[in-house]
């Protein structure tokens, strides 16, 4: 399936088109085509690679519409989650390439997932579960009205013990090892430094950015990322959707 989901606002902003990939075609040639561009991003190699991809049910893949190249891609599956009536929503692997960082492409790919999931099972309350580097991490949490971090010593209530199992059985699934007093998962997926090195200082400095880092202050070479979750509350699909108005509707920068 495939949707011209971005805006050609420039001939410095090339449009986008999305390509939406189900669980049986993950070929190795696809796959690859996609670890090509996750490692050069965070140090990763492929086997460690396919076995995450192949707990997903679906990819978005984000293709620039004049070449094909790929530019970004999201990995994406529905969890059960242990509420009435509840389903959890979780996000994979996301990787978008760093000229196109600021068009909100996660920020679409999430909503067209919601959409998806929320036509399948209408009367289903939906949360969302992700296990973030501190890109994605600031990436998403920037767009939202609410969002927790994953604590697996809290113990509120019905909620945050379906919770922290869904979070336990998504680490399995995918190799990764959490750590019960600090809730860091270990994904061995290290952050390069010709990735640190294409941010300036100051993204450093964005709440977001230091709120993951008080979490997980070894980020830059521990392996480690941090989980969190919100639920798709009206405030949440609010500021999302107009995040993404916001991004796809922002000018080119001038060179």
């Amino acid at each position: 399936m495939m949707l011209n989901l971005a805006l050609r606002l420039s001939p410095r902003r090339p449009a986008v088109r999305l390509e939406v990939l189900r669980r049986r075609d993950f070929t190795g040639p696809r796959l690859r085509e996609l670890h090509a561009l996750s490692t050069a991003l965070m140090a990763e190699d492929f086997e460690h690679f396919r076995v995450h991809a192949e707990t997903n049910d679906v990819v978005h893949v984000f293709r620039r519409a004049d070449t094909g190249e790929i530019v970004g891609f999201q990995f994406w599956k529905t969890a059960p989650l242990a509420l009435p009536r509840s389903l959890a929503i979780v996000g994979g692997k996301l990787r978008i390439a760093p000229a196109f960082r600021t068009r909100g492409l996660h920020l679409v790919s999430g909503l067209v997932f919601l959409l998806d999931t929320k036509r399948r099972a209408p009367r289903t309350r939906l949360y969302r579960l992700s296990i973030a580097s501190l890109f994605g991490f600031v990436a998403i949490t920037e767009a939202l009205a609410h969002y927790q971090i994953f604590d697996p010593g809290r113990r509120g209530g019905d909620e945050d013990e379906a919770v922290r199992a869904a979070f336990i059985a998504l680490a399995r699934e995918s190799d990764f090892r959490v750590d019960e007093e600090t809730g860091l998962f270990f994904v061995n997926i290290f952050m390069t430094e010709e990735t640190r090195s294409r941010y300036p200082p100051r993204y450093f400095d964005r709440p977001a950015a230091l709120r993951y880092a008080a979490v997980n202050p070894g980020f830059r070479a521990n392996g480690c990322y941090v989980g969190f979750w919100f639920r798709f509350t009206r405030g949440n699909v609010l500021a999302m959707t107009r995040a993404i108005a916001t991004k796809l509707f922002r000018p080119a920068a001038p060179r």
